[in-house]
């Protein structure tokens, strides 16, 4: 099947959009007014998800990737454009799964597919996906813009996709059943982000937030470093997917990354409010740490202080 009749047959009933005309251009005109926020995520067959891996299951977590990236700037998602580079070995029933999935996904967000680009290629499956979002506030919150003495808040666990990782890749579930599936295989494939309601709560009280993605320690390493502060975490504090036995297995699950939470700092007078609005919303939220002077990041356990691992996360490049 030629890349355009992909496009006409699975991608552009997806969009339904003026702006998008049908995917018939090489242009769409943006729809979002006000304060707009934008990222791009992109996922490589074997690095961010194994060959075996349900196709639908890749569809959503392309979109929940660049949905924590809004969420934490106190965005709503607005608009998509996919770069899709599919390999040959992989059919048009996939194809077709793939668009399906894309499409529901964006619409549980309240998103929909504008435009993109569709390229055959000759290794594994890459995907990219650009996300506009409507603003809450003026402005998109920053990891730049935190200040010593606010309380560093965290939505959801983490670790929960290490455990899957560790399940499909360790020899549990061999990693060539596609069909094989249990709550952290779910959480590996299928990041559970934070609902909708937490855009609103950053933008309202937020002073610096980002998505946790590459891992707990180095997100929040790199949110301290774009504020010029120091970021001090309390791992007892921390929310472990299915917990945490011992300050080695915490260390652990809070490198790993692919949790697509959100980490962002606030005024501690807002705390209360926090809390109450957080709980009103569905929002599992704990405070895990406090913004102090200095720089870089400092880890605490159970009153002492503990030396930060040897790599604290994914690394870029």
């Amino acid at each position: 099947m030629a890349e355009k009749d992909w496009i006409a047959r699975y991608f552009a009933p997806l969009a339904q959009g003026l702006g998008a005309a049908g995917l018939k251009d090489d242009v769409a005109q943006l729809g979002t007014s006000g304060p707009v926020a934008i990222t791009t995520d992109a996922m490589v067959e074997g690095m961010h998800f194994l060959a075996s891996d349900p196709i639908d299951t890749v569809a959503r977590k392309l979109v929940r990737a660049s949905v924590s990236d809004l969420l934490a700037s106190g965005a709503e998602p607005a608009e998509a454009l996919l770069t899709l580079g599919w390999p040959k070995a992989r059919g048009e029933a996939e194809i077709a799964t793939f668009a399906a999935a894309l499409g529901d996904e964006l619409a549980a967000w309240g998103a929909q597919l504008i435009g993109g680009d569709t390229v055959t290629n000759p290794q594994g499956l890459f995907l990219s996906l650009t996300l506009t979002g409507r603003c809450l506030s003026d402005a998109p919150v920053r990891r730049t813009t935190a200040k010593t003495g606010d309380f560093v808040w965290l939505t959801g666990c983490v670790g929960g996709a290490a455990r899957g990782w560790q399940v499909l890749s360790g020899g549990v579930a061999r990693p060539e059943n596609g069909g094989v599936s249990g709550p952290w295989i779910d959480a590996y494939r299928l990041p559970a982000l934070p609902p909708l309601a937490t855009a609103g709560l950053v933008a309202r009280h937020g002073s610096a937030a980002m998505d946790v993605s590459d891992g707990l320690l180095i997100d929040a390493r790199s949110l301290a470093e774009a504020s010029g502060v120091g970021l001090e975490i309390d791992l007892g504090a921390v929310p472990f997917a299915g917990g945490a036995a011992d300050e080695a297995e915490m260390l652990k699950l809070a490198t790993w990354g692919d949790d697509y939470q959100v980490l962002f700092t606030a005024p501690e007078s807002r705390s209360e409010q926090i809390a109450h609005e957080a709980s009103e919303q569905g929002i599992q939220l704990a405070r895990i740490g406090k913004i102090i002077d200095g720089s870089g990041l400092s880890l605490g356990l159970q009153g002492e202080k503990i030396n930060l691992p040897e790599t604290l996360g994914f690394e870029h490049g």
